[in-house]
């Protein structure tokens, strides 16, 4: 019962529960007291306790002491007890003594002895429990005063304390930190004197800690005084002792061009911050800095930075402080023109064995080893609160560690993992994984469906997604069977694809999604069919049968032509179409083969002759008619120059040029009428005549069959000039046409054009 409050049966109880013993501790007032109507001896505070006591074979013995407060008025009684019930129990006492009480509250005077017994009763069970009453001699029973607790100083690790005893039985001290409940004793006894004044240090406490302190005393009799009201001191902290543990990571920054610079660092220890760390200064300045170019300084209180940098080789340096000041700094130099890609984790999961341990353990695949880039020193793992993501922790693992065990997390809050590998001072990106300690990984592998098949492959893809309820799954996988053939695939929010290998053709495969070996998903697919077998045994029978009809083919022809060899056609020759055709003669003379421009001549005074050259005797039988149609004779042509008109006098007859490679002239003496007029024969014949040696200087002269040509007459002299120009024209003729010339048939074309 409290001695401040008059309604309170109990004046005070602190029960202490310990491996299932109760510390109590009654405090009872004066005040408190009441008379029992059936005992006048018996004073209580309760009316139930005046009833008949338990006979003295079941009461118990308790290790009490009671104390005696002269100025409050009041007694103190605390004693130990064990219990195996987990309920709170109603304590309270009962004092008596040998002769009759007049006042309750005047018992308690400092020559009363007084009998004490402790009742306690636990309502909720309905047991009880009494103890043996014990006699307490008031005078002897004085409680030692309050003493008072003053703090003279302190340091980096320890207080400095003073007190004024009020017992001489010797006093004792205790200290906590502001922010626990734990008391700690600093020793069992420190002797003293009644009114002494004792110091005390306070040792081996944190640095920049507040801390709380109370002291009691006793007297001879071996009561306790109450503990002395508490005292708080903050020892004092020094500035942190070793620099933060820092790693990097540079980005390129699409948006300008520039790169982002992200620094992690790990907090530092208690021991080695040196008291309470308040925050991180990080500053960096470019190597080559320019005159009027400033450091570049900001003050965070978290265990990462991001800063936005342009291309270049920066210095940059990370300092923590606290109240005492700021401590050695870490050093970094970072090219961010010379910068590896880092390579990060793979398959990262977290899984819950809540509540047998109460904590997540994190599991991950460290980088495969590379030539291109550097070992990995260490890993970190670093987790945070999604509600507070500001309360950041991590600490870090060797490089030979693929899981790790964060203990002390909250059932009821989920947190963001990252596990990030660290090449010396540069750290890759991380793989980061939501989690919480009563469902393990919040994500979950959902439609799963085949995205390609072929012959001998199967690719199947999934989705990852956030949890959709209050379930735990350990291990995700996809399986892949058919009878006795199966393939399993372990699945990590880092894959979302995969193809099956090496499987069989044409066959049917089951393929399923499985969530802590439960089946999710079932999905039934077939491999495509295999053709090579199939072409294989076709090839050789087409093969086969061509070869057959190739064969036939041969076959037959040579047995036709052994047994049946052809017969010649004259219908088909071309001779017989020649001789089959009536109108071949018609063909013929329609047929143009001369152009008429090039027998065009030009006499002296420049005017232009033509020359026709006509039959005038007809062949002597059809039968001449029809050998070497082909073939031109001379002598069957008749040339007039339209332009002039000549006598009779000088038409001759024109020898036969048989030469020439390509003409075979026949032999036909006839003759080539020549009309030719000229308004001035004599000049004419003069013109012609000059013209005439000019041709024969041109052309070769032919034999007749007498000798030479007499070109002496002028009429022999007209006659050379029409004749052997014109003779010599058909022997240098690039193209001669055969074609046989009917009477009155008119040439217009014989050569083509004549290169002269």
């Amino acid at each position: 019962m409290d001695v401040w409050s008059p309604k309170l049966h109990l004046a005070a109880w602190t029960v202490m529960h310990l491996l299932c013993v109760f510390s109590h501790e009654v405090t009872v007032r004066h005040s408190d007291l009441k008379p029992c109507k059936e005992d006048n001896r018996v004073c209580v505070t309760d009316d139930r306790d005046c009833g008949p006591r338990p006979p003295a074979s079941i009461q118990n013995t308790l290790n009490m002491s009671c104390g005696y407060q002269h100025t409050h008025r009041s007694m103190t009684c605390e004693w130990s007890q064990e219990s195996n019930s987990h309920t709170k129990s109603h304590v309270s006492l009962i004092f008596s003594r040998e002769y009759r009480v007049l006042s309750c509250p005047a018992i308690f005077a400092p020559l009363s002895v007084l009998s004490v017994t402790a009742r306690i009763k636990n309502y909720m069970t309905g047991t009880e429990i009494w103890s043996q009453p014990q006699t307490v001699s008031l005078h002897q029973a004085v409680k030692p005063s309050q003493p008072v607790l003053t703090v003279l100083g302190f340091t980096e690790d320890s207080v400095v304390v003073s007190w004024r005893s009020s017992g001489d039985g010797g006093c004792r001290l205790r200290y906590r930190v502001d922010s626990t409940d734990t008391w700690t004793q600093a020793l069992d006894f420190v002797p003293a004197q009644e009114d002494q004044t004792l110091t005390y240090t306070i040792q081996d406490l944190l640095m920049s800690t507040i801390y709380r302190a109370a002291v009691a005393c006793r007297s001879k009799s071996g009561i306790w005084s109450d503990w002395s009201s508490d005292v708080s001191a903050r020892t004092l902290g020094r500035v942190p002792s070793r620099p933060p543990e820092v790693c990097y990571r540079v980005e390129k920054n699409d948006s300008s061009g520039s790169f982002l610079l992200h620094l992690i660092w790990k907090d530092l220890h208690l021991r080695d911050a040196g008291s309470h760390i308040l925050g991180y200064q990080v500053s960096y300045e470019p190597v080559k800095r320019q005159p009027l170019q400033d450091r570049f300084i900001q003050n965070v209180t978290e265990v990462m930075a991001v800063l936005v940098v342009e291309e270049g080789d920066y210095s940059v340096t990370v300092t923590a402080f606290n109240m005492a000041g700021y401590g050695p700094a870490a050093h970094l130099r970072i090219d961010t023109q010379r910068q590896h890609t880092p390579l990060s984790v793979r398959n990262l999961w977290v899984s819950s064995f809540f509540p047998a341990v109460k904590g997540v353990l994190v599991q991950w695949e460290n980088p495969p080893v590379s030539s291109s880039v550097p070992s990995v020193s260490q890993l970190g793992v670093q987790w945070h609160s999604e509600t507070y993501p500001s309360t950041s922790h991590w600490n870090t693992v060797d490089n030979f560690t693929t899981s790790t065990v964060i203990q002390d997390v909250d059932p009821d809050e989920s947190y963001l993992i990252s596990v990030f590998p660290i090449y010396n001072q540069q750290c890759g990106s991380p793989r980061s994984l939501r989690a919480s300690l009563q469902q393990g990984a919040l994500m979950e592998a959902v439609q799963l469906k085949v995205m390609g098949v072929t012959k001998t492959t199967v690719t199947v893809m999934w989705v990852w997604q956030r949890t959709s309820g209050p379930m735990r799954v350990n291990r995700y996988e996809v399986t892949l069977r058919k009878d006795s053939e199966k393939q399993t695939l372990s699945l990590w929010p880092d894959q979302c694809q995969h193809t099956f290998l090496n499987l069989t053709p044409n066959t049917e495969y089951t393929l399923c999604l499985l969530a802590d070996d439960v089946s999710r998903n079932l999905i039934l697919v077939r491999t495509a069919f295999d053709e090579v077998p199939a072409v294989a045994a076709v090839t050789p029978l087409l093969l086969l049968a061509v070869t057959v009809f190739i064969i036939s083919i041969l076959s037959r022809t040579l047995y036709k032509s052994y047994f049946f060899p052809p017969i010649s056609s004259p219908r088909g020759s071309t001779t017989g179409k020649w001789l089959m055709d009536p109108n071949h003669q018609q063909k013929t003379a329609g047929r143009n083969i001369l152009d008429i421009k090039d027998f065009q001549v030009t006499d002296v005074l420049g005017e232009k002759s033509l020359i026709t050259v006509s039959l005038t005797s007809q062949p002597s039988s059809e039968e001449d008619l029809h050998e070497d149609t082909s073939l031109l004779s001379i002598s069957h042509l008749i040339i007039k120059l339209s332009a002039l008109e000549l006598d009779p006098e000088y038409i001759s007859d024109a020898p036969v040029v048989t030469q020439h490679p390509l003409v075979s002239l026949q032999p036909y003496h006839s003759d080539y009428p020549v009309n030719f007029h000229h308004p001035n024969n004599q000049e004419a014949n003069t013109a012609l005549l000059c013209h005439t040696r000019e041709a024969i200087g041109h052309f070769p002269q032919e034999e007749e069959k007498g000798g030479q040509v007499d070109l002496s007459e002028p009429s022999h002299q007209i006659h050379a000039a029409l004749k052997c120009p014109f003779l010599d024209l058909i022997a240098k003729g690039h193209s001669v046409y055969h074609m046989t010339c009917e009477d009155d048939y008119l040439v217009n074309s014989f050569l083509e054009k004549t290169e002269v």
